[in-house]
């Protein structure tokens, strides 16, 4: 793994405290006064647990105060669970959110815009409505005994579609979105809410043991333009459940070229607050199971995880800023605790031939 980020000394910058019981997953957005905002995705320890889409700024991007209510909380049927894990884009005047909207079964990516980081954000609903995941190449994997085989699921009911991020200008006109979990699509719309998705994957895992990404691919947070095309940061998870970062450089007037694809990780899992506890994400019913089990019950639940690679290491990163010649990574640490971490930018250049 290329070793070029530094991580901060104050890592983790948000973790849980007062309501929030698990804080992780952040979008963020840089306004035009300097300001960092995030918007991590945080869940109270309840009965009907469910996701919410908080909100903090900072100055300095390490030190953050929280808003005293959430940005965007649950309306409706489809977003019985919740809202997951926005990536946040600016394109002129205006930002624009993609978040992944949880009924329970089936997740589908929305998006809403403000002009307002601290303000109302306006809902568009799906984005992708004639989106069908397995009729465009999707597979979903799972973890049996500490390999990953592919998930059978219902191919009826709503198209699955999460993780999406808005390109930040529009290209030959048309607004450009990548999206996607487990392979990573690029989508086009002209007003910016209804997308059509390319028919085939753009970016997909690849086959052999040597390469990080070898068992399903993620989007990362919003591409960002460099002299050398999109710099498209993208998680990669292997065989071990590890969530580490790649990148890929697509083509600055055509992005459904790539360029060149990173052949290590740039970044991952590495200290003891990146491994975190994930049972929530893992375990038959969630916190409702949670609750039943005793400590010792909870304890070799873990173990076992652990040692079946069903429990993910993460390092998830839906938000990055540039400041001056910096890439800030703001990224959900063991799905349960916000960090940061950046490098210079020229460093991440200097790997593509």
């Amino acid at each position: 793994m290329a070793d070029i980020f530094t991580r901060s000394s104050l890592n983790p910058i948000l973790k849980p405290g007062g309501a929030w019981w698990k804080v992780y997953n952040p979008g963020a957005a840089l306004d035009d006064e300097g300001t960092v905002h995030l918007f991590p995705r945080v869940i109270k320890k309840e009965e009907d647990w469910h996701s919410r889409i908080a909100h903090a700024a900072s100055l300095d991007g390490e030190h953050f105060t929280w808003s005293a209510v959430p940005a965007l909380t649950r309306e409706g049927a489809s977003e019985r669970r919740g809202l997951e894990d926005p990536r946040i884009t600016r394109i002129d005047d205006t930002y624009y959110m993609a978040f992944a909207a949880y009924d329970g079964t089936y997740v589908q990516l929305h998006t809403a815009t403000t002009r307002d980081l601290r303000g109302l954000w306006e809902r568009h609903g799906t984005a992708l409505p004639d989106f069908d995941f397995f009729k465009s190449g999707g597979r979903m994997m799972t973890w049996k005994h500490g390999k990953p085989v592919e998930k059978h699921v219902s191919k009826r009911g709503p198209h699955w579609s999460k993780s999406g991020a808005f390109f930040p200008q529009k290209i030959g006109g048309e607004y450009n979105m990548l999206f996607g979990e487990y392979y990573i699509w690029l989508a086009t719309s002209e007003e910016g809410r209804r997308f059509h998705a390319h028919p085939t994957p753009l970016i997909t895992p690849r086959n052999g043991t040597q390469y990080f990404d070898n068992t399903f691919v993620e989007t990362g947070p919003p591409p960002i333009l460099t002299e050398k095309g999109w710099l498209v940061l993208y998680h990669g998870i292997d065989e071990a459940f590890r969530y580490q970062l790649g990148f890929v450089i697509l083509d600055h007037e055509d992005p459904s070229r790539i360029v060149y694809r990173c052949e290590e990780p740039i970044f991952g899992p590495r200290e003891e607050y990146e491994i975190g506890d994930a049972l929530i994400d893992v375990i038959t019913g969630g916190i409702n199971t949670m609750k039943k089990m005793n400590d010792d019950e909870l304890k070799m639940f873990y173990t076992k995880a652990r040692e079946e690679n069903i429990m993910p290491q993460v390092t998830f990163c839906p938000g990055a800023i540039v400041r001056g010649d910096m890439l800030h990574l703001y990224y959900g640490a063991g799905d349960t605790t916000v960090c940061t971490a950046w490098a210079p930018l020229e460093d991440i250049l200097k790997l593509v031939p």
